[in-house]
């Protein structure tokens, strides 16, 4: 039987419309849940396939299915699906699963090719035991075992009512771009894993729950509160992150899992580690509600993150590096909030948050917390030896207490800050877009007549069935797969929609209805190729310019505008771009409320630009990258006859040069959401258009491989905001992560931010004021952090890796920095804007804290005679190998005297990639006699940690076991015999010693009930805040006069003997000494 295109009703409301090539219904499933049907299913899948895509119907009722199913590239299987509440039956078409049983290896249940989709769907495993949980392999896999190509599968609104795997990226055949939105049930062993993937992964709208099986209504369903939520709670897990290329994760509710996300190394790629932006997600009663068995070093991002009632809120386990920003967070937990392995040496940035209950433990790394509530109780903060504390400005419900058993130098600050609060955003759920009636006309049959082969001039045809819908007051045009040659242009009017057959989410790979592109070749000037009227719409189209051919590079032929809004409420969803030279106009007409979903692939020179004094309109899911053209003749991504051969640079050069992806002028309100690219000139801009700028909000914005990557010429009064942000900048000359011109003099604000790669600045600042919260720098540029000639910049609680000079010189008036990790390399700090609690990326000792190397001797296997440099208390200096790390390569010391020891630490803060790529360790008591290593491990980026069980020693050697192209350096080696009673009290606590400052406490000690007296030789106003060892503020007094004094006392009645911090602050920054009160 051929196709039969049909617009189907469905039972339940859908955010689209259904145009299906076949019903299994059609083909003899019932559905009664009691015949198999696999043989159905696969047999119109493959007939599908041969089309060249479309959609397989299921309706509603249970299917059985014996056997397994491959969906082919570019094919959808879908069904009807009332939208699944926890606790209520399902309802709607739902697949029942058989194979696999016990074989967790066998084949997944569902196997997609790329680009191939399930939706609006059950699957549900008869079989499956409560009381005795049974293996099954992964309900759908995305990827095909031994098939060129995993890109860009989709699985939107299904219920897996009670998977053993939900969802599994294929851990043998990487690609990108992997697509779940509205995933709910109870998987019991893992819902969603995800790894080996090199491109921007989206899952959104993901709620697990034990609940949802129990309340299936379906048979043998366990009862609530049964054993089966003990088995998910000590055994399952929720999402599993591994390598994952940037992917965005947002709007995730995980319920009674043992883990709710599980950050973890990657299988298929050994030393990858996720990262990507996160958003409002919610863990409740999990045994722990985030775990990061590795942090990635660019930084991961997460913003309006709850755990509730979890046993622990956050771990971040041993040997973990890199950085975690957590920002307008909420951790519940009935033990710990946020506790870190001793051997951890990541960065938690968090602001602006609240710890309701459990304890936060810092074991190992940095807390770096501002302007957070502490509504646990005292003591609110734990500093384990091997932690650090950045901890100021922050709001205590109890007495504040800060347990300080570091051994290194931190900063505690209670003196409030006030900060710009994270904005609001709107939740993004996929709209419903459509005509103004739900009638399908066919654009093949009579009396159109169109023709999907490649060489009939379709543009008559095509535009007689809009015009003809939109005569009868509106409806969809639906074009079958095929290409379509268009030598005009089209018109969609209002009330119109049309759409194609490859209506998912995803860059064009081949199948589906393609319009070839004719029309305004070298007459750019020319109206755009299709224009939307207002209130219409287009999806589901794959644009190509045949004409566009890649042995015209490095030149292009020009061409207008592919798509242009002409009005307000137009809409863009799933459609393809390819070798377009200009994507989308919605500047040249006020177009309010448009609504753009899954604009994806390739342009020349302009992706989409925005204006023309449009309001309230949102892009979400913008996915351009150059390899969609680069290597479109790939059979993976379409082997497109105008692309380059394999290989060839020239398209990849041509973007680098030219390419502007996104451009907003004249709007207001505009919304982004999940927007990425890859390969630029200029990724995100923001311009003056007739004199007005752009304000609005951005929520995981992704710049990859952009040479300026955001410019901002322009903004409204009420600025742009960016939320989870990640930039990376690349290429030569004038290379950035961010630049702002003269002509700006509003404001940008960016919340939560990560930047890496290779530019020659940071930050190049002519104009307005950059506010950076949670900013995190892995490279800060080659040149400087920033180039600011005016304007200003401020950074709250981010991190600034080590770079040579900060700022240019004489620029110090436009930078502020607090609460931020960073060092004033270049710069006069006293001279900044605003220079309180900062704490350098070198690790600063407490005083006595390792065991003094006076008269210790350093030799090494290579270098020798720099091995000295790794003792000599400088961080600025190291011992290197010279060369790439090879196994065998050592670093011995002799501590000329046998001591007992528990802890080595390997800082490389200044060169932070430069830690072991492996080693063991080693003990001896005569630097002859070695034994078997007492420990081994993997370096961490900026320091390694190595603790070891209390033994005595002479000579310690570190050997390498691993290999890196990397030197291995090490700029300080540090022993330690660490007590629990070493620093239960103020050692740690930063001596913060800001340059400029210079004041005299004496006598000290004191005693209780006399005076000190301050000596202030800069005579600037001060004021003296009196801390405990707790972190407790126990008096505050003030300078006698506005312009200070050389010499004041202070009472100390009343304050018992002790050990207390003195705090001394003035407009040059913060000092803190310790005294001493007998």
């Amino acid at each position: 039987m051929s196709q039969q295109w049909k617009l189907i009703q469905p039972s339940f409301p859908i955010a689209d419309d259904i145009v299906a090539a076949y019903s299994v219904a059609d083909f003899g499933a019932t559905g009664d849940g009691v015949t198999d049907v696999t043989a159905i299913f696969q047999s119109r899948l493959n007939a599908l396939g041969a089309l060249g895509g479309g959609v397989l119907f299921v309706p509603k009722g249970k299917y059985v299915l014996k056997g397994v199913l491959n969906i082919p590239k570019g094919i959808t299987l879908r069904g009807e699906l009332k939208k699944p509440v926890k606790g209520q039956p399902i309802e709607g078409t739902i697949l029942m699963a058989y194979s696999g049983k016990g074989n967790k290896n066998a084949s997944a249940f569902i196997t997609m090719e790329p680009a191939a989709a399930v939706m609006d769907l059950a699957i549900w495993y008869p079989e499956q035991n409560p009381d005795n949980i049974i293996i099954y392999p992964p309900t759908l896999r995305f990827g095909k075992s031994g098939y060129f190509g995993n890109e860009y599968c989709n699985a939107k609104n299904i219920a897996l009512v009670n998977s053993y795997i939900g969802i599994e990226y294929n851990k043998t055949n990487g690609g990108a771009g992997p697509v779940a939105n509205g995933i709910y049930g109870t998987p019991l062993s893992v819902g969603i894993e995800l790894d080996n993937i090199v491109d921007v992964g989206r899952l959104e709208w993901v709620d697990f729950s034990p609940s949802y099986w129990s309340g299936s209504g379906l048979p043998n369903s366990p009862a609530p509160k049964s054993s089966f939520e003990d088995w998910i709670y000590n055994n399952g897990t929720g999402i599993v992150m591994r390598r994952n290329d940037w992917s965005y994760t947002c709007y995730v509710n995980i319920e009674g899992y043992n883990k709710g996300y599980y950050a973890a190394p990657s299988i298929s790629s050994p030393g990858a580690a996720p990262n990507g932006h996160h958003y409002q997600m919610t863990f409740t009663k999990c045994k722990t509600g985030i775990y990061f068995q590795v942090v990635n070093s660019v930084g991961i991002l997460f913003a309006r993150v709850n755990t509730i009632d979890c046993e622990t809120g956050v771990y971040v386990g041993p040997g973990t590096s890199g950085a975690i920003e957590l920002n307008t967070c909420n951790f519940g937990a009935t033990t710990n909030a946020i506790v870190t392995d001793k051997t951890s040496t990541t960065k938690i940035l968090m602001q602006q948050s609240t710890i309701s209950s459990g304890k936060v433990t810092v074991s190992g790394g940095i807390l770096s917390a501002s302007d957070c509530d502490f509504n646990n109780p005292a003591p609110q903060v734990i500093l384990g030896a091997n932690g650090r504390g950045l901890i100021t400005g922050n709001r205590f419900k109890e007495t504040v207490k800060i347990t300080n058993n570091s051994i290194f130098t931190s900063i505690i600050d209670h003196t409030p800050v006030v900060l710009e609060k994270l904005p609001d955003f709107p939740v993004m759920i996929p709209e419903t877009h459509g005509p103004s009636r739900m009638v399908m006309y066919l654009a093949t049959a009579s009396p159109f007549l169109a023709k999907n082969d490649g060489t009939t001039d379709n543009t008559s045809a095509i535009q007689k069935a809009l015009n003809q819908a939109a005569a009868d007051g509106g409806g969809i045009v639906f074009l079958p797969p095929g290409k379509y040659k268009v030598l005009g242009n089209l018109d969609i009017p209002t009330g119109v929609e049309l759409k194609g057959s490859f209506d998912v989410s995803s860059v064009p790979l081949g199948p589906g209805s393609i319009l070839e592109v004719y029309a305004g070749r070298t007459t750019p000037g020319d109206r755009p190729f299709l224009r939307l009227a207002p209130k219409s719409g287009i999806r589901g189209i794959t644009f190509d310019y045949p004409e566009q051919i890649s042995t015209n590079l490095p030149g292009i032929d020009d061409y207008p505008y592919t798509i242009q809004g002409t009005g307000s409420d137009v809409y863009i969803i799933n459609v393809g771009l390819r070798a377009s030279v200009k994507g989308v106009d919605l500047f040249t007409y006020p177009c309010d409320n448009h609504y753009v979903d899954w604009v994806a692939g390739h342009v020349f020179d302009k992706g989409v630009k925005v204006g023309g004094g449009s309001q309230n309109g949102k892009i979400s899911n913008l996915m351009f990258n150059l390899i969609v053209y680069a290597c479109g003749s790939e059979s993976k991504f379409g082997s497109w006859p105008n692309s380059p051969a394999e290989g060839n640079p020239l398209a990849y050069d041509y973007g680098f040069a030219n390419l502007e992806f996104l451009i907003l002028g004249d709007c207001k309100d505009e919304i982004l959401y999940n927007d990425f690219h890859y390969g630029s000139l200029r990724g995100v801009v923001l311009t003056n258009d007739g004199g007005n700028g752009p304000t609005g909000k951005s929520l995981g914005l992704g710049i990859d491989g952009s040479g300026r990557s955001l410019c901002v010429e322009g903004a409204g009064a009420n600025g742009f905001d960016f939320i989870n942000t990640q930039v990376v900048s690349i290429g030569t000359g004038n290379t950035n992560y961010l630049e702002t011109s003269p002509s700006f003099t509003s404001r940008v604000s960016l919340f939560n931010s990560d930047y890496w790669g290779s530019p020659k600045y940071g930050i190049l600042l002519n104009g307005g004021t950059v506010n950076l919260q949670q900013a995190f720098f892995a490279n800060s540029g080659n040149t400087a952090l920033g180039n600011l000639t005016t304007g200003q910049l401020n950074l709250e609680n981010s991190i600034v890796s080590p770079i040579g000079k900060l700022i240019n010189s004489g620029a110090e008036k436009r930078f502020g920095a607090r609460s931020s990790i960073l060092d004033p390399s270049g710069i006069n700090k006293a001279n900044c804007a605003l220079w309180v609690n900062n704490l350098s990326n070198n690790v600063t000792l407490s005083p006595t804290s390792a065991l003094s190397r006076t008269g210790w001797i350093a030799t090494a296997s290579v270098n020798t005679g720099n091995a000295s440099k790794g003792i000599d208390g400088n961080a600025s200096s190291r011992w290197d190998t010279s060369g790439s790390q090879v196994k065998g390569q050592w670093y011995m010391v002799d501590m000329k005297t046998a001591q007992p020891i528990n802890e080595i630490i390997l800082d490389v803060a200044a060169s932070p990639t430069d830690s072991p790529a492996g080693y063991n360790f080693y003990v001896s008591n005569d630097g002859i006699t070695w034994g078997t290593a007492v420990a081994t491990g993997v370096g961490t980026d900026g320091m390694t940690i190595i603790p070891i069980t209390t033994t005595t020693a002479g000579y310690i050697k570190i050997e390498q076991t691993g290999t890196k192209g990397n030197y291995w350096s090490i700029h300080e080696f540090y022993v330690f015999n660490i007590t629990d009673e070493l620093n239960t009290s103020t050692e740690g606590l930063e001596i913060n010693a800001a340059k400029g400052i210079n004041f005299q406490v004496f006598p000290n000690p004191a005693l209780s009930g006399n005076s000190i007296f301050v000596s202030n030789r800069n005579t600037l106003p001060y004021t003296i805040r009196i801390f405990n060892t707790a972190g407790e503020l126990i008096r505050t007094a003030k300078s006698l006069n506005a312009s200070g004094t050389s010499v004041e006392n202070f009472p100390l009645s009343n304050l018992k003997s002790g050990i207390y911090l003195l705090n001394f602050e003035t407009t040059m920054g913060i000092e803190t000494r310790k005294l001493i009160v007998k």
